[in-house]
């Protein structure tokens, strides 16, 4: 019994289902690959864009790095954040908690000598009483007006352009560029949506909203890997 051959237009419709069977797998994948980084996206993105830049500084024998620029402004809550965080004082945390503790007892031993003794330097302990309490004020209060006029002043709505490669980070433009190498050495913080790097005596902010989530993990990568956990001082 002989095969009976196959129209043209027969073997045609077979080529197109075949065709059209292929583009719908190729489809899924694609959807399943888009959700699977669509899991892996920053939940903080703010809609801010950044772009692939060639790092201009390299030598002409090295082969170019490419970095990731963004460029954003800090609002005021965020420079408070990054002030408060910030090396600017060092009596916070841990350490304004101890002293809050020493000074008020220290307070209360005045007044409760003042109060229970007649002795003729009883006015002193009075004055040291009420002393050590305005010391608490100045503790907590004195800190946290300085910075918030200093985050007022500081967030003028200005932008930061920076450019983050693997091997340093080069933030700002002209005179008033500097850049962090990422040698390990710098350190690092994460706090309320904020990633900050700690560079000797300078300091640099990120925040998280301004990150696009296609280089969301890699951004994050580049700087965990080229920086170590901030050192936090009681």
């Amino acid at each position: 019994m002989k095969d009976e051959p196959v129209h043209p237009q027969g073997r045609n419709e077979i080529e197109e289902h075949r065709d059209e069977q292929l583009i719908d797998d190729i489809s899924h994948e694609l959807e399943i690959i888009e959700n699977n980084r669509n899991n892996d996206e920053n939940p903080d993105w703010d809609g801010s864009e950044s772009e692939l830049v060639a790092d201009d500084d390299a030598e002409e024998y090295e082969i170019p790095e490419t970095g990731i620029k963004i460029s954003y402004s800090l609002t005021e809550n965020e420079m408070y954040k990054c002030l408060y965080h910030s090396r600017l004082y060092k009596t916070k945390g841990k350490r304004a908690v101890l002293q809050t503790v020493i000074f008020a007892l220290a307070g209360v031993i005045f007044l409760l000598t003042y109060f229970l003794t007649n002795s003729q330097y009883n006015v002193y302990n009075l004055f040291f009483g009420i002393l050590c309490f305005a010391m608490v004020a100045v503790i907590w209060l004195v800190p946290h007006f300085h910075m918030k006029n200093l985050a007022k002043i500081m967030a003028d709505g200005k932008n930061i352009d920076a450019e983050i490669y693997p091997t340093h980070i080069d933030i700002g433009k002209d005179d008033g560029a500097w850049s962090v190498e990422l040698d390990g050495k710098a350190e690092i913080a994460e706090f309320d949506g904020i990633i900050m790097i700690y560079d000797d005596d300078r300091s640099f902010a990120i925040p998280e909203r301004v990150i696009e989530p296609e280089v969301y993990n890699e951004i994050k990568a580049i700087l965990l890997s080229g920086t170590m956990p901030e050192e936090i001082s009681n």
